[in-house]
């Protein structure tokens, strides 16, 4: 736990000791002016007492501008804790989604959209949690609770340790509630991802609910998934509300001990009546904050939970920005020859998704450049394989390929993915205008350079027709646009970000006719000085090409 909580703090960097801080001067300054009135209480009942009152109008003016001084304190450490743990919580945020930019492309290939959005929304909330009131709670309750000991046992060291006794006994009773919390965090944790995964899945494929009975099983498999949810948050809310009432036993027991001690030790001459007075005075708010500890450090196990979660998240290997050479049979083959009108050059090829299935073995092709190539082959034949290894999603395990003349091994993921585009068999397009996501393709593509992006790809036409024209914003996925329409965008945003291939992965498979002749027309227009690499299935594509090349064969 405090290993991960450390790893948690070092996050704030040179923020971390402004942010403790500010939660040690809310804590001293809150807890300064209650003692200061335990004093006032104290000399005012001696006063009482023994008939002298001759400096109480100097200590009501002092316990005054010491109340204004720790209300100050505590103000300004409260505001200050606020803004370093927002931005702590911010930091969290950042580095789950950076993280997810960097994982590799296998990772979403392996694992449901819901895991990573339960890392970001959950897991995270969670995390956060402890910069912005768990760890404050925390810690100013041990920091009170010390600073109140302090007079308490300067009134009347005996009565403070025997009413510690009843204090440690509720303690002990709260800390049994840490595991359990813990263990109700992460079986939430993964609760809340299954409910996700459910609700992706009943949104993507809304419009197969509307049509097929689909639907009553999605609907029954989410309510399960809520209901187990639901079900363990019961739980968990069981053991908050059982570790209340064990405070609030504890809180009835602390006040029966005071009294039944308190009167004895004044009987016996112990203590006098204004340090009893003060000890009450103090005792009332240490009991709570001490249970405090007891009641805050489960929540806090809880929380760590998710903590754990997220840095297991940070922790997973990441896309390098090269693939180191993998098989010793690739050294003589990291730099193929090929001659100065080959593109693209892929030598003995050889790659196995995730050591059992075998894909791709022994495979070559060159390509010649400005050339209009059809990779075909039975399906599964690793076609689309092959586009995830130019576009460098994956290593190869053997063999080689090079671009324009150097290997891949000789080039960051960077520099290979500016020598190619791609256009996906489903384009995916954004929620926001037609112009920006043409634009994605080049960071700070012009207004003109998208507009004759557009009119390459043969969809000038449709969107000028559209109400808003560049600028109508599309649905989700562009769900506003057919598929053609889509597709043409897409092949839009692949020649804006002038790279010298394309990749065309059976871009006209799921469409109509009339949409299909626009969209070969779209690719025929590519062939000014690119390299188009496409798969395809459809006789009119691959009748369209320069070279068919099969895959799997």
């Amino acid at each position: 736990m405090l290993k991960t909580l450390f790893r948690l703090l070092k996050l704030m960097g040179d923020r971390l000791p402004i942010y403790l801080g500010a939660i040690l001067l809310s804590a001293v300054g809150d807890t300064g002016r209650r003692i200061a009135n335990s004093y006032l209480v104290k000399h005012i009942v001696t006063a009482a007492e023994t008939g002298n009152a001759d400096h109480i109008f100097l200590l009501v003016l002092g316990n005054f501008a010491v109340f204004i001084l720790g209300l100050l304190l505590w103000r300004f450490g409260i505001i200050r804790y606020n803004i370093e743990g927002r931005k702590g919580a911010g930091k969290i945020e950042k580095l789950v989604f950076s993280k997810a930019m960097r994982l590799p492309m296998s990772y979403y290939e392996n694992n449901h959209s819901s895991d990573f959005m339960s890392k970001l929304v959950y897991d995270t909330q969670k995390a956060s949690d402890i910069y912005t009131s768990r760890l404050r709670r925390l810690l100013t309750s041990v920091i009170s609770t010390v600073m109140y000991l302090i007079p308490m046992l300067y009134f009347s060291w005996e009565l403070t340790l025997c009413l510690m006794a009843v204090s440690l006994a509720a303690f002990g009773a709260n800390s049994l509630f840490a595991n359990p919390m813990k263990k109700a965090g992460l079986r939430l944790s993964g609760k809340s991802k299954r409910i996700l995964e459910k609700l992706t899945s009943i949104l993507s494929g809304m419009e197969l609910i509307k049509i097929f009975p689909v639907g009553k099983g999605l609907q029954k498999e989410y309510e399960m998934a809520s209901w187990e949810y639901y079900r363990i948050q019961k739980r968990t809310n069981h053991l908050s509300a059982g570790l209340e009432s064990f405070n609030c036993l504890f809180d009835l027991a602390g006040a029966l001990a005071f009294l039944g001690l308190g009167i004895w030790f004044v009987s016996m001459g112990r203590v006098s009546l204004g340090e009893l007075t003060a000890l009450y005075s103090l005792y009332g708010t240490f009991r709570y904050v001490f249970l405090d500890i007891g009641q805050y450090l489960p929540q806090m196990m809880n929380c760590i939970a998710n903590t754990e979660k997220i840095f297991e998240f940070l922790d997973m290997e990441e896309e390098p920005e090269q693939w180191e050479t993998g098989a010793a049979e690739n050294k003589e083959a990291i730099a193929p020859e090929t001659s100065g009108d080959v593109i693209l050059s892929v030598r003995n090829a050889g790659f196995t998704y995730g050591g059992e299935k075998k894909i791709l073995e022994n495979f070559s092709m060159e390509i010649q450049k400005g050339s209009f190539v059809a990779l075909v082959g039975e399906s599964g034949c690793g076609k689309s394989t092959l586009a995830k290894l130019l576009l460098g999603f994956y290593p190869l395990e053997r063999g080689s390929i090079s671009v324009d003349g150097k290997a891949y091994s000789d080039l960051t993921l960077k520099e290979i993915r500016e020598r190619i585009s791609y256009v996906p068999q489903e384009p995916y397009l954004y929620e926001t205008t037609i112009a920006e996501n043409i634009a994605y393709g080049r960071y700070g593509a012009q207004r003109d350079e998208i507009i004759a992006a557009a009119k390459a790809a043969n969809a000038h036409d449709f969107i000028k027709r559209l109400p808003d024209g560049y600028d109508t914003v599309l649905g989700e996925r562009g769900n506003t646009l057919s598929g053609g329409e889509k597709q043409r965008i897409a092949i839009a945003r692949a020649i804006i970000r002038n790279a010298p291939v394309i990749i065309l992965d059976e871009a006209t498979s799921a469409l109509d006719n009339e949409s299909e002749s626009l969209v070969q027309d779209a690719i025929k227009a590519l062939r000014g000085g690119r390299t188009i690499i496409t798969i395809a299935h459809r006789p009119s594509s691959i009748s369209a090409a320069d070279t068919v090349i099969r895959v799997g064969a």
